[in-house]
């Protein structure tokens, strides 16, 4: 039997995999690397680049920030003699000291303080005031003149929304003079245009982002703090959001072909105020439309094939111009997605915000996440009408707020449990109290359908040892009321669902206030950082600080693809073993599918353990063993094990959430059933770290969750590179018993659960794939 099967690999093992011909991270790296040579490589001897007539530095600032949002290491001496060029300038356009500030802050030193102080004051100075007509609020030219101006205005809230995001203090009329403009000169429709006649796509998003800007760094839009309290419902509340109807145009007028609506020598600059757009605003899709997927695609086109430029027609958009903007779009649109917002709707109107009761909450949270962890990273609203699978997956935690019942279809409460079983997390949180009145009807429907999803599972209150407590930051439950707690779902190895019967997002929302250093009573400090706290920790606890890159595909595990043929198949059973094993009940036929798509083996993995039956077993080559808790066998159920091996049966062996009760019951069941064939660590260079047609595993991530209360803040879960703690025992002259003292189950059933010291889900693959692969080449 076991001749007949190696066949069957080594003729399968010849077939080529189907490549997909979707753009992907590696093209788009490879179009953001081939621009950045060009940059580089016309950058003057000065360390600027040629200016355009009239500007000071401008084209320079925009050179030099594309390159370092691209990556390029802020202490090269390309960006050295950059920094140089640009600190011997004092501009006086809007253009140019909006951009250099932007560079200025990007960059982060110290010592540019003085010259964003200096920029800020200048573009404060030159906002037209109140009085101006239909340019209060606005910017022109600066020294070179004009009437106001939307597109030097959108420049000028990027710099200042970026300088105060550094810690510098500027006035909130500021901010509200400048929103005012924007809505100010929306039209009918939910378009902007340049001047008073031509709508245009570029300056629509120029409206959306600056407002989104300015409405951010005036302290939350529905919360607010009065005295030592937060109240978070109240605050404003439009009839229309001019955010909403501007991107319900862009969703009708999209296109990456041209700027819609305007000239084509504007279009670079169109594709970087919807990357702004799209991140800004947390949208995966706008409209029907994957904007970056879409986006990427365009600009991987346009790319000048030899010489790895961008250019447009026209003198507006040069090399160096459309170069830029073409990789601040690549570079800042494919920052990592660290969690998403469910945008759902119910049977009544009133239901038609629940969802958002506070807009600006992801947004401000993901800011404190960038600034923990060092690292850009963006947020994703995804509609639960027509979101598929992948695309909840792309959000490794979903935030669901409420504060009524929940009235969503079944397709969307099935699509969201299959999410939770692909390894995605979500947290639900009530928009109750606090001004916003009773939320027990969102509360009671979030526990009937935890019920639904877990079979009768209750909401449990988190103990005080959980990491939702400290995995990011160390918080302190009280600070958010005196009975508050956090509760939550365990299932299939991992907390999968948590609950907040007060709003997070609330907390988050007021978040600007710790940025900007407001003066607040201690109390509603306490609880704003208490809340974006937890914010963190569920992320940091749902994903290990690790994230994909946006374009990367999520694979689903799919334990009904096709696995339907005995013959000819290699068979995986679990041991029908009482023993905690049923934790993970997923992990075998998710084994077999992920080996199924890694590797080109035909797999037959029982989703139904198999019992201590002789005849149940005749057909089964891998026999998987796992628990958590203790166990002893029979004489029978030894002997039934013992006459398995011998017949060229293999047992593989893990130890559900690495529990130290069942290594040490394994153990001991398989010395006193092969008391001759003892289990022993592999040692470097066994054939199993590279089996034939499999992968080289000699060094993978091992995982150690954080316990004890330890904040794992700067580092995020414990892991190491190294050897997989594999053991083996070799009965009758072949390796018949495989064992993992390090989790391999929960990892296979779901995915990249951080709560068990052992292994990711594509490691733990690799590793059965590899002892699968060994044990029938013996």
């Amino acid at each position: 039997m076991r001749v007949i099967l190696l066949l069957a690999i080594l003729a399968v093992l010849c077939c080529p995999r189907s490549a997909r011909a979707d753009v992907d991270a590696a093209a788009v790296q490879r179009a953001i690397d081939r621009g950045v040579a060009y940059l580089l490589k016309n950058q003057t001897e000065s360390g600027g680049w040629d200016e355009f007539s009239g500007y000071s530095c401008g084209q320079s600032a925009l050179c030099t920030l594309a390159l370092m949002n691209c990556g390029v290491d802020h202490n090269s001496p390309a960006i050295a003699k950059a920094m140089k060029y640009l600190r011997s300038h004092a501009p006086n356009e809007t253009y140019s000291v909006a951009l250099q500030t932007l560079v200025y802050c990007h960059l982060g030193a110290a010592g540019d303080l003085p010259r964003i102080r200096r920029n800020v004051q200048w573009l404060v100075d030159r906002q037209f005031l109140e009085g101006s007509g239909d340019a209060a609020g606005a910017w022109n030219y600066g020294d070179r003149g004009g009437a106001g101006d939307p597109s030097n205005s959108q420049f000028a809230i990027l710099a200042l929304g970026a300088a105060e995001e550094r810690g510098i203090f500027i006035e909130p009329v500021t901010f509200e003079s400048a929103m005012d403009y924007w809505v100010r000169r929306q039209r009918q429709g939910g378009a902007w245009s340049y001047n008073s006649r031509d709508i245009s796509g570029s300056m629509t998003c120029a409206g959306i982002a600056s407002i989104i800007i300015a409405r951010g760094r005036l302290g939350g839009t529905t919360s607010a703090i009065s005295g030592d309290t937060i109240q978070c419902c109240g605050g404003d509340d439009e009839a229309t959001d001019p955010v909403e109807d501007g991107i319900e145009w862009l969703g009708r007028n999209f296109t990456t072909q041209v700027n819609p609506g305007g000239n084509q020598m504007s279009f670079y600059y169109y594709m970087y105020a919807l990357e702004r757009v799209g991140r800004l605003s947390g949208r995966r899709f706008i409209g029907d439309h994957d904007w970056y997927r879409e986006g990427a695609q365009q600009l991987i086109k346009l790319q000048d094939d030899f010489l790895g430029y961008w250019k447009n027609v026209g003198p507006l958009e040069p090399e160096e111009v459309a170069t830029s903007f073409a990789l601040l779009f690549l570079s800042k649109g494919k920052r990592q997605v660290v969690a998403g917002r469910l945008r759902y709707t119910g049977a009544s109107d009133k239901d038609a915000k629940s969802w958002k009761q506070h807009p600006d909450g992801m947004r401000q949270l993901v800011r404190h996440i960038e600034r923990d962890w060092g690292r850009d990273l963006t947020w994703q609203t995804v509609d639960a009408e027509n979101a598929v699978l992948s695309d909840l997956l792309q959000t490794p935690v979903l935030v669901i707020s409420g504060n009524r019942p929940l009235d969503w279809s079944r397709e969307t409460a099935d699509t969201l449990r299959e999410y939770i079983d692909q390894g995605g997390t979500i947290l639900f949180e009530a928009d109750g109290g606090n001004g916003c009145g009773d939320a027990s009807g969102f509360q009671n429907s979030v526990a009937r359908q935890c019920g639904e999803w877990f079979d009768g599972a209750t909401l449990d209150r988190l103990p005080p040892e959980h990491p939702v407590w400290f995995a990011q930051r160390k918080v302190d439950a009280t600070a958010m009321g005196k009975n508050y707690w956090m509760y939550g779902v365990q299932a299939c190895c991992r907390t999968s669902v948590f609950y907040s019967p007060s709003s997070l997002s609330c907390r988050w929302e007021l978040g600007d206030h710790l940025f900007r250093r407001t003066k607040i009573s201690e109390s509603a400090k306490r609880e704003i950082e208490t809340g974006i706290g937890i914010g963190e920790n569920v992320i940091a606890y749902a994903t290990g600080r690790e994230l994909k890159d946006k374009l990367e595909s999520r694979f689903v595990i799919d334990d009904s693809s096709g696995i339907d043929a005995k013959r000819g198949s290699i068979q995986i059973a679990a041991l029908a073993l009482d023993a905690g094993g049923q934790e993970a009940r997923r992990a075998v036929p998710n084994a077999g599918s992920l080996i199924e798509s890694r590797i080109p083996l035909k797999i037959f993995a029982s989703d139904a353990p198999v019992g201590f039956d002789a005849a149940a077993l005749a057909d089964v080559q891998f026999l998987w063993v796992h628990g958590r808790t203790d166990f002893v066998l029979s004489s029978d159920q030894r002997r039934v094990i013992r006459e398995f091996v011998e017949r060229d049966g293999m047992i593989l062996g893990s130890a559900v959430c690495g529990g130290e009760a069942f290594s040490l019951a394994f153990r001991r069941e398989m010395a006193a059933i092969f008391p001759d064939s003892p289990l022993t660590v592999i040692p470097d260079g066994h054939p199993i770290l590279a089996a034939s047609g499999g992968y080289d595993i000699s060094s993978v991530t091992i995982r150690t969750p954080a316990v004890g209360g330890r904040s794992t803040k700067n580092r995020g879960i414990g892991k190491r590179a190294g050897r997989p703690v594999i053991e083996v025992a070799t009965v009758n002259g072949v390796a018949g018993i495989f064992f993992s003292p390090l989790d391999l189950s929960c990892a296979l059933e779901s995915p990249n659960s951080v709560q068990c010291p052992g292994y990711s889900t594509e490691d733990a693959a690799k590793i059965v794939a590899n002892i699968v692969l060994f044990g029938m080449q013996q």
